[in-house]
Parts: C-alpha cells; structure tokens; sequence
C-alpha cells in the first residue's frame, strides 16, 4: 500500500466541470436580464409590429440558448443537434400545415338558409 492515496476526482476533470457550472450560472444571468429586458420593451411607446418582432428574437434567442446548454447539446454530438433541428423543423411545419388547413372556410353554407 501506497503512503498517499490517489484522488478520488481528476484535477482536469474537476477544472472542467467548473468552468461548466460558471457557463450555466453565466447563462442564466443573461436569460434573466433578455427576461427584464422584454418586460421593458412591452412598455415602451414603439409600434406593435417593432415590439412584437423585438420579443420574437429575444424569445428564439433564449429558447435557443436554453436548449443548447441546459439540454447539453451543445456537448453532444454535432449529429444529435442536427436531429433535433429536423425534428423542430418537422413540428413546426405541420404547425404551420395545420393552421393553413383550418384557417379558410371552405365549405358553402349558402345552401343551408
């Protein structure tokens, strides 16, 4: 038996794991402050279409940034973040597809009365 024992933990390791954690810590300060940020632009005196097209970038911006590191894939495989953006493709097609589908009435209803 050795007079000192081996460490439990990489030091490499440990250095990494750290510097995730000040990302995810560093992450979620900035989905704080675009969170604020679109409370503010909600206020201010700007035209409809300006404050809904600023809040739908700021929403894609975080929604991205949620999905690539707090669901690790930003980590993963390059081809892991490809299906999942096909997958997100193929939702929001149909999405899309479904609303078109129901949004005109085409059915004559003259002939009802």
């Amino acid at each position: 038996m050795s007079a000192h024992a081996e460490p439990a933990i990489d030091a490499n390791f440990l250095a990494e794991e750290t510097r995730r954690y000040h990302h995810f810590i560093t992450l979620a300060l900035w989905l704080a402050v675009i969170t604020g940020a679109e409370i503010v632009v909600i206020f201010l005196p700007l035209p409809v279409a300006l404050i809904l097209t600023l809040l739908t970038v700021m929403s894609v911006g975080k929604f991205f940034a949620v999905v690539l590191w707090f669901m690790h894939l930003i980590y993963d495989a390059r081809l892991l973040f490809w299906l999942f953006i096909a997958g997100l493709g193929l939702a929001c097609a149909t999405f899309t597809a479904l609303i078109a589908l129901f949004s005109f009435d085409r059915v004559d209803t003259a002939w009802f009365s």
